[in-house]
């Protein structure tokens, strides 16, 4: 299985890699409103300068059997999967739409396959540590729902169309469907196992960190490029939050792991 998640990391890698330099570098690729290209190129650039060799170095310490590292590579692995779909579902129909569903595609099934070698049972989280990741998960939890959720009665109470969809262009709202149905859910099933002290909420805690660390330095490239064009994101502070408290979750709860011992209660 790990043999295949390199196979499946690396072609992620070369696709990626493609993708956010065509992006970047080929102008008539986008054929979306100026507000998404912008969005799209503080992707491809965090893409290409972070995620990916963010991505190639855990693969390669992992290859020493640090479990640290590859509970990182997975984590990254959610942030292709989760960036790679708002192109896959948001973006105008384009050349690299294959190469989206292949990214999405192997994300995907590449996290599951992980999952399901996981050895669970030689993990212990401290649980101060996820006490406080808890805080945090739920405090997010509950900001995007409050950010995301009044636009959407304020449409069937009153016809109004959420802000995002009208900068946007787009006949639905992916942010809000991706957040609503995928993020915010797993941060609660994360918080919810760790209160149980279930070893999966550590596992889940670190996997939605480092996604949020990578993905909240695509909201704050995406921020600085549209105040560089005189526009602003009173969103701004909620993005470095996102962003610096993914970073510090993940040292935390990556610091405070012990590995080689039983877990308790790893199937509670």
């Amino acid at each position: 299985m790990r043999k295949n998640l390199f196979i499946t990391s690396s072609l992620i890698i070369v696709l990626a890699a493609a993708s956010a330099f065509l992006g970047i570098f080929r102008s008539d690729l986008y054929h979306d409103n100026a507000f998404v290209k912008t969005a799209w190129l503080a992707n491809d650039w965090v893409t290409l300068l972070l995620a990916m060799p963010a991505l190639l170095m855990t693969m390669v310490l992992s290859r020493r059997k640090e479990i640290k590292a590859e509970l990182i590579w997975i984590g990254l692995l959610g942030y292709f999967f989760y960036n790679y779909a708002f192109y896959l579902f948001g973006a105008v129909f384009n050349s690299l739409f294959l190469p989206y569903v292949f990214i999405c595609s192997l994300s995907f099934f590449s996290i599951l396959g992980y999952f399901s070698i996981l050895p669970v049972h030689t993990l212990v989280f401290e649980p101060k540590t996820t006490r406080w990741v808890n805080v945090f998960l739920l405090l997010l939890s509950v900001m995007l729902c409050l950010i995301e959720i009044p636009p959407c009665i304020q449409f069937v109470t009153a016809g109004k169309i959420p802000e995002l969809n009208l900068k946007t262009g787009h006949p639905t709202n992916i942010v809000y469907a991706l957040d609503l149905t995928f993020i915010v859910p797993c941060m609660l099933i994360a918080a919810i196992l760790n209160f149980r002290k279930n070893v999966w909420g550590g596992v889940l805690s670190i996997f939605m960190l480092v996604k949020a660390s990578t993905y909240g330095l695509v909201l704050i490239s995406g921020t600085i490029l549209l105040i560089h064009k005189g526009e602003t994101d009173p969103l701004f502070p909620v993005w470095i939050f996102i962003t610096a408290g993914g970073i510090f979750g993940s040292w935390l709860m990556l610091k405070n792991l012990k590995t080689g011992l039983p877990a308790s209660n790893p199937h509670n």
